[in-house]
């Protein structure tokens, strides 16, 4: 009874060690317990044994979380998550009707593209609180322009959004797609909307 009270939890795993999905999924069940969650953390950067598998389990796990306000998901550096468990995190992500925060890292998921940038988008679009978001898709290879612009369009369009930083170095983003997303600040108020690339 009283670890269902826990309103704030931040739990980080050692790169490169041999966690496996058994092991993450056993995690996340024991997380979908904690009703009264406000805050949570996971830090799962470089759990190279991860896959989509895990992913899937996540997104149970969210639609458990009703009272989430922050969530923040270090997925970097993990080759075996593809767009098939980004869009399953999507889903459990949509249904976070209260958050106000949001941060996702896939730094070097190479296997993430623009579709799976595209459900985290849409999903994002859903939460009408949100107002602080951070995206790093550094050294996704597989993001392009058409990623960028669904980017763009859903900051631009998400009033509530006013502090945004999205990191999209190194990706497939051209310089014009970057200028595009550079120009969202100029078709609304923010308090901060921050673009990092490589284009200067």
């Amino acid at each position: 009874p009283t670890l269902t009270r826990i309103q704030e939890l931040s739990i980080g795993w050692c790169p490169n060690n041999n966690t496996s999905d058994d092991g993450c999924c056993e995690m996340t069940n024991a997380i979908s317990s904690l009703s009264s969650l406000s805050h949570l953390q996971l830090r799962l950067s470089g759990v190279n044994s991860i896959t989509d598998r895990t992913m899937k389990s996540m997104c149970t796990m969210l639609c458990s979380l009703i009272k989430l306000l922050h969530l923040d998901l270090d997925l970097g550096n993990n080759k075996k998550i593809t767009d098939s468990g980004v869009i399953d995190v999507s889903h459990g992500l949509s249904q976070l009707t209260h958050l106000i925060s949001f941060q996702i890292n896939l730094e070097r998921c190479s296997g993430v593209s623009d579709e799976g940038v595209s459900h985290v988008m849409d999903a994002i679009q859903s939460l009408q609180h949100l107002s602080l978001l951070r995206i790093s898709l550094e050294y996704c290879s597989n993001v392009t322009d058409v990623g960028g612009e669904k980017i763009g369009d859903i900051v631009r369009a998400h009033t509530s959004l006013i502090d945004v930083e999205v990191n999209v170095e190194w990706t497939c983003i051209s310089s014009g797609g970057v200028a595009n997303l550079r120009s969202v600040r100029n078709t609304r108020s923010f308090h901060q909307l921050k673009i990092i690339s490589q284009y200067r």
